[in-house]
């Protein structure tokens, strides 16, 4: 390596950038987690390991397989022992993602000097600094919950500054963080050795990385894992076993490798494409990242490995930084006919660009065009009335640190606890491994109006209304356990509830309807009565319906609503648990009268004040059902006026 002295004095325009970029990520971050989009698979399982560490355990998370296991027995993430301290002071996961962004944004500092050094142009270290900032892999890896790889991609750019001051010792204190953040950054660790060795004539450094980065794999893998694997991996074969489990996560289905070729293809253009007007040159720094980016290009493990929208590739963003101050030294150097300053700022250009397009943030146009998963949609940054009151009817009926059941995306905001399971999880089509979490726990929050949708093309969909129903009826039919909360579609079941807590929740044939009506629905539904009474803690609604025809060709839900005069307030649903869960509308038989009885929850949150009471039937398919608004409602129906109701 050669160097350039250069001053050391700071640079406003990088730290402009750095502060600009990394208020940005953290603000998107927390408006996600305030979203309630960031769910327990992964911020809420890494919250969950971090908060162990502060209780004294080793990193310890809810596993899906339904049993409890440390970190250190998968990704080995040692460094999150280090991020516990802080989280001691500040449980709290908003804590992690500034941290993550915070992090990221100071690798630019090395970037800059690295850059600046080898050379010699503040113009060359000013788009060094901004091509890490604003690479396109980098910036998703940041903004998709928190993860040791993306925290790994600054601290490597430290280790790769240090390596070029020689500042040894320091050089091994980045690198052994690097290696603490998961076991296999070790193989990338290792690849950069190779480098040094083989062509950057440091041959004892070289091989000292080699060791460090082999050394360490085979520790993480022979001993460290296998340690800490589950007892019911057995002591025998926990090491065997623990790996393949994970072989089979992340690699078990090959024939979605094939399937998916195109996007694998195009997503190896978006990670290597923005860099290489330059980065070519320095082809030799792009080695290291190649069995990551190989391995991650032939991944069948959930959710789409592959896809650089995840944080997966963000340790190679530090090599395509050398690459590419290594394709402008050698420009420097052999006086080309092209212009390094032409090529480097139209690569840094390019970066920008790509990042604009390709990332979710206020840059993008797509972000203020209310794209379904994107900016300010509910399924991305966008913060409802309802994520709005969530919080406060956690912090009221959840109790802290009894093993729970929950719903995905409520997870993150109470992962403070030893047992957190989910009720469905995202591979599963319906709640199939919630009898096995049932003896472990003692509560279970459902969501009965989830309002989480997202298309994704073929008539397939992420989430919906009804995404959490399944696991409903299973509770509901649970002796073990009670309904005690019901609020805005929220439900909080309780293991041996006290009877008079426990929520009235029933539906029956019933007579004498007089030929009497209310309202029709369409020509779908009718309703003959609806009543109220008002308890001190709750309402007890009784209503009666009859089909007017078979309604087996649509899945449909009641929803009443209590709006409050006062237009700021919020308007309560109240949703029809009996009959959504226990007898749906498909069930019912033409011509007979059904009697609907359920009781829902006032919270103490909840403003005095009049309340109009009304009800409307929803299409439980429709893109818009979340809302349960006019755009879900049965066809030919309306929302019905029922009542008004004074809360004290």
């Amino acid at each position: 390596m050669t160097a350039t002295p250069v001053s050391r004095r700071p640079d406003p325009f990088v730290w402009v950038a750095l502060l600009l970029v990394g208020g940005l990520l953290a603000t998107l971050s927390i408006m996600r987690y305030l979203a309630f989009t960031t769910g327990m698979l992964d911020l809420g399982n890494m919250s969950q390991a971090i908060w162990s560490a502060t209780q004294g355990q080793p990193l310890i998370f809810s596993d899906p397989n339904v049993f409890q296991v440390s970190r250190l027995a998968w990704h080995v993430e040692v460094i999150y022992f280090l991020l516990a301290i802080p989280y001691a002071l500040w449980p709290d996961p908003r804590l992690l993602l500034i941290l993550q962004a915070a992090l990221f944004v100071l690798g630019a500092l090395p970037a800059y000097h690295l850059a600046l050094r080898r050379t010699g142009k503040v113009f060359a270290a000013r788009c060094i600094a901004l091509i890490y900032l604003l690479y396109p892999v980098a910036q998703t890896g940041v903004l998709f919950d928190v993860h040791g790889d993306t925290l790994a991609m600054p601290l490597l750019m430290f280790a790769l500054n240090a390596l070029d001051r020689r500042a040894w010792g320091w050089y091994a204190l980045w690198i052994a963080l690097t290696l603490s953040c998961k076991f296999y950054v070790a193989v990338t660790v290792a690849g950069l050795g190779v480098v040094l060795y083989m062509w950057e004539g440091q041959r004892r450094a070289g091989a000292l990385t080699i060791a460090a980065g082999v050394g360490y794999l085979l520790l993480a893998v022979l001993v460290i894992r296998p340690l800490f694997a589950p007892a019911i991996f057995g002591a025998d074969s926990a090491g065997s076993a623990t790996f393949q489990t994970y072989l089979n996560h992340y690699f078990g289905r090959f024939e979605q490798v094939l399937e998916t070729l195109p996007q694998r293809l195009l997503t190896l253009v978006v990670v290597f494409g923005p860099v290489l007007l330059v980065a070519w040159r320095g082809w030799r720094w792009l080695l290291p990242i190649v069995p990551i980016v190989g391995v991650l290009f032939l991944s069948s493990g959930p959710g789409g490995i592959s896809d650089y929208r995840y944080h997966h590739y963000t340790t190679t963003v530090p090599f395509f930084v050398m690459a590419t101050i290594a394709g402008v030294q050698q420009m420097q150097q052999q006086r080309t006919r092209r212009s390094w300053r032409g090529d480097l700022g139209l690569t840094t250009a390019i970066v920008g660009l790509c990042t604009v397009l390709l990332v979710d943030t206020p840059l993008n146009p797509m972000f203020w065009l209310g794209v379904p998963g994107m900016g300010l949609d509910s399924a991305q940054y966008g913060i409802t009335a309802r994520d709005r009151e969530k919080p406060a009817f956690l912090a009221q009926y959840v109790p802290p640190h009894e093993p729970m059941a929950v719903s995905t995306f409520l997870a993150a905001h109470i992962a403070n606890r030893e047992t957190l399971y989910l009720v469905r999880y995202p591979d599963e089509p319906r709640a199939e491994r919630l009898p096995q979490v049932l003896p472990r726990v003692n509560y279970v929050l459902a969501d009965g109006l989830f309002d989480f949708f997202l298309p994704l093309g073929d008539n397939v969909t992420a989430g919906g209304i009804a995404y959490d129903l399944d696991a409903i009826r299973q509770m509901l039919a649970a002796p073990d356990f009670g309904l005690t909360v019901a609020y805005d579609g929220l439900l909080l079941f309780e293991r041996e509830a006290p009877r008079e807590r426990v929520l009235q929740q029933q539906i029956a044939p019933t007579t004498g309807t007089g030929g009497q009506f209310l309202a029709d629905f369409g020509d779908a539904i009718r309703l003959h009565a609806y009543d109220v009474e008002q308890l001190p803690d709750r309402l007890r609604l009784s209503v009666t319906w009859e089909a007017l025809r078979p309604l087996d060709e649509t899945r449909l839900v009641a929803v009443s609503i209590l709006t409050p005069t006062d237009p700021d307030g919020y308007a309560l649903r109240l949703l029809h648990l009996p009959s959504y869960a226990l007898l749906p509308p498909e069930q019912w038989q033409p011509g007979q009268p059904l009697r609907e009885t359920f009781e829902v929850s006032l919270p103490d949150s909840l403003p005095p004040g009049t309340y109009t009471l009304s009800v409307g039937w929803h299409r439980i398919n429709a893109p818009h059902a979340l809302w349960t608004d006019e755009r879900s409602l049965l066809d030919g129906s309306r929302i019905v006026d029922i009542t008004t109701i004074d809360l004290p």
